[in-house]
């Protein structure tokens, strides 16, 4: 089977292409099924320039005449790909973070999405800090992180839920010591009704605000509920024990997670593994689950194929959403108490319910935010 790929880049992840290759890759040689395809890379860069991705895309379907199409891209820019894959019949797998999603979610033929679902968690966690005492809360991100829609999903969840947003805090500090949150404390200090903080940061900058909340004494118990990144090792490593405030999210994948699965993942593995080798691995499994398929000409038959096809993922059971064509998998929440640094975690397995009511809910309105790829800068 011949494989396009059209893998992204990033000055903060740089190893971002390498640990999916090693996923892929690992996945591959797991089931001894690697000399089975024929992989054809192009990279994207950041996944921001609609017409390069275009011409690569179109590329690789005409020139290399591929299968199946992969791309690591944000919905905004892959969306621009349907008609092309529409004309061609061949299966586009659009593969990212998840926090970005389709402005509706009406399936498009022959288009799969493998996300880490971060905007679902980022709502769950909204609807958490609704009922959290009198649900009121500071909406806090920077400026990278509040340009996609999962501060919307944490937000919208906790209005809907009938929480109240007291506060906003775009934090435009440069990710060192140049970083504060002074006019955060200023706001908490003077509003004493407002305890809760509805986060969304990615990992590097989610440190440093914990550092800096560690160091304030607001006087009453802050809950921070935060978004996936922010319970990434990178981050949680700020959580020394010593913090006066409770953190809350969920999260899609972490090491600890038991089973054999994950521990196999992780030890097939070369690099250490992480949710963009995770992401990549899960590829390797839907690129596993068509190789009965042979040669793509039906890209409908090949999503029936995918959606008949449960995947056994380091997460858990990964199913493609009849839907949407998204896939869904179960995660963690995750606490850490105030003054501890030891996380309480339960495994979430039924989301159903939550997932419908996400996906049910259409975007109004004009959107504005960046197009580049999540942790793609």
């Amino acid at each position: 089977m011949k494989v396009g790929l059209l893998y992204p880049s990033s000055n903060t992840y740089p190893g971002i292409s390498f640990d999916f290759m090693d996923g892929l890759n690992a996945l591959l040689g797991h089931q001894q099924i690697a000399s089975h395809f024929n992989i054809i890379k192009e990279g994207i860069g950041f996944g921001a320039a609609e017409k390069e991705v275009y011409m690569k895309a179109e590329k690789l379907l005409l020139t290399e005449d591929v299968d199946v199409l992969v791309i690591y891209a944000d919905e905004k820019v892959t969306e621009l790909l349907n008609p092309l894959i529409m004309a061609s019949g061949k299966l586009l797998m659009v593969i990212n973070p998840g926090a970005n999603y389709p402005h509706n979610w009406i399936s498009q033929p022959g288009v799969v999405h493998l996300s880490l679902q971060q905007a679902f968690m980022c709502r769950l966690a909204g609807g958490l800090a609704a009922a959290a005492g009198n649900g009121y809360a500071a909406y806090v991100s920077s400026y990278y992180d509040c340009g996609y829609l999962h501060g919307a999903a944490i937000v919208q969840q906790l209005l809907q839920q009938g929480g109240n947003i007291r506060y906003n805090y775009i934090n435009r500090q440069s990710y060192n010591d140049s970083f504060e949150i002074g006019a955060l404390t200023e706001f908490l200090s003077t509003d004493k009704e407002c305890s809760n903080l509805v986060c969304v940061f990615d990992t590097m900058p989610a440190q440093l605000f914990y550092k800096h909340l560690a160091a304030y004494d607001a006087g009453r118990m802050l809950n921070v509920f935060a978004s996936p990144m922010m319970l990434e090792a990178g981050a949680v490593a700020a959580l020394n024990g010593k913090q006066r405030y409770r953190v809350t999210g969920f999260t899609p994948w972490h090491s600890a997670l038991p089973g054999t699965g994950n521990i196999t993942f992780m030890q097939q593995c070369k690099r250490p593994a992480n949710i963009f080798s995770l992401l990549g691995w899960e590829t390797g499994l839907m690129l596993a689950a068509l190789l009965p398929a042979g040669t793509i000409h039906d890209n409908e038959a090949a999503v029936q194929l995918l959606k008949d096809t449960p995947l056994q993922s380091p997460r858990g059971i990964m199913l493609l959403d009849d839907a949407t064509h998204f896939y869904t998998a179960p995660f963690t929440k995750i606490t850490y108490e105030a003054n501890s640094s030891t996380p309480q975690t339960e495994y979430i397995t039924e989301y159903t319910n939550g997932w419908k009511a996400f996906t049910a809910e259409q975007i109004e309105g004009h959107v504005t935010g960046w197009t580049n790829t999540y942790l793609c800068y």
